[in-house]
């Protein structure tokens, strides 16, 4: 299971739909905190693709919080811009660049599962 978190319906649900296409399973949140409250009922969940910057809560702070509760999971960082955001903040997770291709999306996501 990959969790597509991201405020903007058009890329969310566009990268979505990308992963469902190549047989994921795919849930995908407009919100960090949506996403979050998601985590206990989703044992089988592997990774999150999040955003960098969103409304009330930022990616970073959001999987911060997800590590708490399931420090098993893996990140993928994607992001047109990320402000004010240190790259720092990002490390270790790898960050796909926005826009991107379905082809790039799906590279990322394996190379992250894997």
């Amino acid at each position: 299971m990959i969790f597509v978190v991201d405020d903007d319906a058009r890329i969310r649900t566009t990268t979505a739909a990308a992963l469902r296409t190549e047989g994921y399973q795919v849930q995908d949140f407009e919100s960090a905190i949506d996403a979050l409250a998601a985590l206990k009922d989703a044992p089988s969940l592997r990774l999150i693709v999040s955003d960098v910057q969103m409304p009330n809560m930022s990616g970073p702070a959001f999987v911060r919080s997800a590590l708490l509760q399931r420090p098993d999971l893996k990140i993928h960082y994607m992001s047109g811009d990320i402000g004010e955001t240190p790259f720092e903040a990002l490390s270790p997770w790898p960050l796909l660049a926005k826009p991107f291709t379905a082809k790039g999306l799906v590279k990322a996501v394996a190379e992250s599962l894997a």
